[in-house]
């Protein structure tokens, strides 16, 4: 059959595919998997012959066939109740629904050790003897033997036993994954979390350690499927090995909050609300006012020296500057070096499908403190940058579209002029609006030294901004406040990072775009332009010429 053909008809009788690997396999994620098996191979039949008379028939023998070798790889097998005289019937032309009991010894099966699994199959389905497996595996015949018999316990056991089954029936997913630290080659946790495998797999033993056996149990799938992805997870140290057994258990180090506990919501924002409006009233009406009345407004410079977009990086430093804790220690420690080379906190928030029309992200999220360092040998090209993206901004992409190479072109284009770039960066530049009708967007600030251009992100809110007593006081009640009710739910190994998270909660960027928009509110900040919102709550530091 010639190719056009071929597509055509594979087109035709791809959802007839899908229909029966679903009857089949009675499990999404299974039918698509045996659906590809199934298309992969019903196209290669089409290329290769010419006559085929009956399509629908020639079709539905390739399916059985696929579906047969499938279930051997996935099952390892077919069995009786009766664990003790296992057979495993061959698979014929005609649907029937399996026995409950028979369905659950298959289960079990797929949770042995791949020894264990391998000899019942060797021993049941392939009908060898004891002396034959024992010759094939290189092991001794008791060896074989107490395989055997261990494994009828096991399955005797495991099918009477009363299983938590949440995750195999109603799988969790995560959103609004992401980092706290610096990512490596491989990107961050949504890069590494691509599937909802893994995601289950992390959840299932983050409030208490399991073996790869009970985390295969607690989600329903096989080990075989479980154990690379668990190796993976352990490789870039998302989940931790907890000991050195046979069996060893795991425990998943990551901080994953449970968004369907919609009643927690509630609270934590009554707590935020309340300390926001005491911010709104007794600290940022003066940090705009001393502000507005520097006559070098502390040092900043924008296109037309609009003091309105000025205010909004002022506002995002004096949030910064609402930190009253050396954490950096606390912070080194939790971070987990990746051997990708990045070193960050992973975070994830759970939810299911029944929540699925929900948004997981809200309008206040941001994406954290981003910063950026070029400190080197030609003075022009000494910087510092500090960034947020918010609701407030109208940037894609965050971090990874927050790229060194685009504050060391804009600083050339600064110090050179716009000869200095190949279209490709000036083009990148105007696009991202950091340039617009060839003029600098972002908010520059001017140091005289190399130091205090490295130095600028930790050094310049402490060096502008006064804090009252009273904001001092609030911070220590809110850290108290909102430590409580992270800690809520929580297993022991993430406490530390729930510490470091509340600790000066009043100056993490989560609360910049709750206060802009308290703060337009009360006529104290005016609307920016579409073009500033692409480069707001962006400061690039130099160094003076």
């Amino acid at each position: 059959m010639d190719k056009t053909s071929a597509d055509k008809y594979i087109y035709e009788y791809r959802d007839r595919i899908f229909g029966f690997a679903l009857g089949k396999t009675r499990n999404i994620d299974q039918a698509e998997e045996l659906a590809s098996d199934i298309v992969y191979e019903v196209y290669r039949a089409f290329l290769a012959k010419n006559d085929i008379t009956n399509i629908d028939g020639y079709v539905y023998r390739i399916a059985r066939n696929v579906w047969s070798k499938f279930v051997q790889r996935l099952e390892q097998g077919r069995n009786t109740e009766n664990a003790d005289n296992i057979t495993i019937p061959c698979y014929d032309e005609h649907d029937k629904d399996e026995p409950d009991t028979v369905a659950a010894l298959r289960k079990e099966i797929s949770y042995l050790s791949d020894r264990q699994r391998l000899v019942i199959y060797m021993h049941y389905y392939d009908g060898l003897t004891v002396a034959v497996i024992a010759s094939r595996l290189s092991i001794s015949q008791g060896t074989v033997k107490w395989h055997l018999s261990d494994a009828r316990t096991k399955l005797k056991a495991g099918i009477t036993m009363n299983i938590e089954k949440d995750l195999e029936i109603n799988p969790i997913r995560f959103g609004d994954m992401g980092h706290g630290g610096y990512p490596g080659t491989n990107g961050d946790t949504a890069d590494f979390f691509h599937s909802r495998l893994r995601m289950n797999i992390a959840w299932a033993c983050y409030h208490e350690p399991k073996t790869l056996e009970e985390i295969a149990r607690s989600i329903g799938v096989p080990k075989v499927y479980i154990a690379d992805e668990l190796a993976a997870l352990e490789d870039f140290g998302y989940i931790d090995k907890v000991d050195a057994s046979k069996d060893p258990r795991f425990l998943t180090n990551m901080l994953l909050t449970d968004i369907r506990r919609s009643e927690d919501d509630t609270s934590l924002k009554s707590i935020i609300d309340s300390a926001l409006d005491t911010l709104c009233r007794i600290y940022f009406p003066k940090v705009l006012s001393d502000f507005e009345a520097a006559p070098d407004h502390w040092g900043m410079t924008c296109d037309g020296n609009d003091v309105n977009f000025m205010k909004y990086s002022s506002v995002m430093m004096a949030i910064k500057a609402l930190r009253f804790t050396d954490n950096y220690e606390l912070a080194d420690r939790l971070m987990v070096k990746r051997p990708d080379g990045g070193c960050f906190i992973a975070y994830a928030c759970v939810t299911d499908d029944r929540f699925c029309t929900r948004q997981i992200k809200d309008k206040y999220w941001a994406c954290g403190e981003m910063t950026r360092f070029d400190v080197g040998d030609d003075p022009k090209i000494n910087l510092s940058v500090f960034s947020v993206d918010c609701m407030y901004s109208d940037r894609n992409g965050g971090w990874r579209d927050n790229l060194d190479s685009d504050w060391i072109s804009l600083t050339k284009f600064i110090h050179y002029g716009r000869d200095s770039l190949i279209p490709e960066e000036y083009k990148r530049l105007t696009d991202k609006g950091y340039i617009f009708e060839d003029r600098v967007q972002p908010v520059i600030v001017k140091c005289d030294t190399p130091e205090q251009v490295r130095d600028f992100i930790d050094r310049y809110a402490m060096d502008k901004i006064y804090i009252p007593a009273e904001v001092k006081k609030l911070s220590k009640e809110i850290y108290k406040a909102v430590f409580e009710h992270d800690i809520k739910h929580q297993p022991k190994q993430v406490h530390d990072i729930i510490k470091l998270n509340a600790a000066d909660r009043l100056g993490s960027m989560k609360m910049l775009p709750r206060v802009i928009e308290k703060l337009l509110d009360l006529g104290l900040l005016k609307p920016i332009t579409d073009i500033q919102k692409k480069s707001v709550f962006s400061i690039l530091c130099l160094q003076k010429i």
